[in-house]
């Protein structure tokens, strides 16, 4: 019996906090939600290749005109090691998740960008520094996202900031999982 109630507080103490802080998963084909949503910048050309954010596809969230917006739909898969997102473009962007920073030559050709990714809590955090307007020797651009999950993991909200010389945007994207 002595050996028994060793065990039971010795799984309350310890079992549950372990189960408690897995990281969640980001895993999963996601929806942009357009009117929840933050209207995008329309700064494709400045930004690394089109972001999960939707920076380079569906401008300012899509529509115009009179027919209905097209669906923007991110496939994001998750492990402990990376994040890998797919646009709706077919173009892949992998992250590794060990905060390491590396390079990617920008879409002029010309200039690198230098992301990094990491897991903070139960957040994702992937940032950006890259020359403004793409050229070498311009200024720089600061972009962090801030991924998120809803509590039930039903709602995708990707915090964006961009910095520039001249000003700084914050707009926030929600997605729904498919």
């Amino acid at each position: 019996m002595k050996n028994y109630l060793v065990i039971m507080v010795a799984t309350t103490l310890f079992g549950f906090p372990v189960f408690s802080i897995a990281a969640q998963n980001f895993s999963g084909s996601w929806v942009r939600d357009n009117v929840k949503s933050d209207p995008t910048p329309d700064i494709y050309w400045l930004t690394r290749q089109p972001n999960a954010g939707g920076a380079a596809i569906g401008g300012r969230g899509g529509g115009g005109g009179r027919s209905a917006p097209v669906p923007i739909v991110i496939t994001v898969q998750h492990d402990a090691s990376s994040l890998t997102v797919t646009n709706p473009s077919g173009i892949v962007q992998k992250y590794p998740l060990d905060g390491k920073p590396f390079s990617k030559i920008m879409d002029t050709g010309m200039a690198k960008a230098v992301i990094s990714a990491s897991t903070q809590g139960d957040t994702i955090v992937i940032t950006t520094s890259q020359p403004w307007g793409g050229m070498p020797g311009n200024a720089l651009l600061e972009t962090k996202e801030v991924w998120s999950l809803s509590g039930d993991g039903q709602v995708l909200i990707v915090t964006t900031h961009h910095n520039t010389p001249a000003r700084e945007n914050l707009y926030i994207t929600i997605y729904n999982k498919r």
